[in-house]
């Protein structure tokens, strides 16, 4: 009998622990809550360059929005509820990522040529999976330079690529490549008029390479075609003078190209300060030998 009570108290006991051990892991499981992620895709266009995709990752940890870098993204197009795999992304420290989209007769539109891309991501330890889609219908900016009275112009057309008709009563921006930010030309609002069309004048007097501007036509963000852009050179621009004078002797030139006239200065003006003090010191010593 005491055997039996031995053995039943065994069992009880390592039935306890096991019980135990399961609630407290399964405790701690449901404390580690993954955050959620949020996924944004911005769709570009670049005539005659290289379509991609802008994707930034944030999630909400501690009330604060923060960046999620570092994580895998798969990228993918969407036709009759069926997803064709166009490759991976991943996040850098910034939560973004640039994918560059293969061309769109590659892919497939729906019945009312829009096109639907997709950025899913499959979830880890810490966060929950997600995914974010973009359509977009395909657009095209044709550009063409003329002069009139005098003044230079640049025009541009809008046109729908799937019917062929120009989009009217959209607000195109037009600017001129710089190195941090592109300088803006013409109106605020450049709309187009019925035939898809802004006619924008470029000012006199702008620098460029060579004379040389590289001028963008931009439709920003639009709801049905993303953003589209053409680049459009234009002998426009004031030639930009590059100075070739640095080796020569100026007061700009470096310390070992000093300009003669400051060398000679320099020294009458040391001569005739120490002068005197090494006269009257002379005379000093002179004077206390004797």
């Amino acid at each position: 009998m005491k055997s039996e009570t031995r053995i039943r108290s065994g069992l009880f006991y390592v039935l306890w622990i096991f019980l135990s051990v399961f609630l407290i892991s399964g405790i701690q499981a449901q404390d580690k809550k993954k955050n959620s992620v949020r996924i944004k895709a911005d769709y570009t266009k670049v005539i005659e360059g290289q379509s991609y995709l802008d994707i930034k990752v944030i999630s909400r940890i501690d009330r604060q929005m923060v960046d999620v870098p570092g994580i895998d993204l798969e990228v993918y197009y969407e036709y009759e509820y069926e997803e064709f795999p166009l490759g991976t992304a991943r996040t850098d420290m910034s939560g973004k990522s640039r994918f560059l989209l293969p061309p769109l007769s590659e892919m497939k539109a729906d019945s009312t040529g829009m096109y639907t891309v997709g950025v899913s991501f499959g979830g880890n330890d810490d966060f929950k999976r997600g995914s974010r889609t973009t359509s977009f219908k395909d657009a095209h900016i044709e550009t063409r330079l003329e002069q009139k009275d005098s003044i230079n112009y640049i025009q541009a057309t809008l046109t729908d690529v799937g019917t062929g008709l120009p989009v009217t009563d959209v607000s195109l921006r037009v600017q001129v490549q710089r190195l941090i930010r592109p300088l803006r030309i013409g109106e605020e609002f450049n709309y187009t008029d019925e035939n898809g069309t802004v006619f924008v004048p470029v000012e006199a007097g702008i620098p460029g390479l060579e004379g040389i501007l590289n001028i963008e036509v931009v439709l920003p963000e639009s709801d049905e075609y993303g953003t589209v852009k053409a680049v459009t050179e234009a002998p426009y621009g004031e030639p930009i003078v590059l100075d070739t004078s640095f080796n020569e002797r100026t007061l700009w030139s470096p310390r070992s190209k000093t300009p003669i006239f400051i060398l000679v200065f320099t020294i009458l003006l040391i001569a005739v300060t120490w002068g005197p003090i090494v006269y009257l010191i002379r005379n000093l010593y002179k004077i206390s030998k004797s």
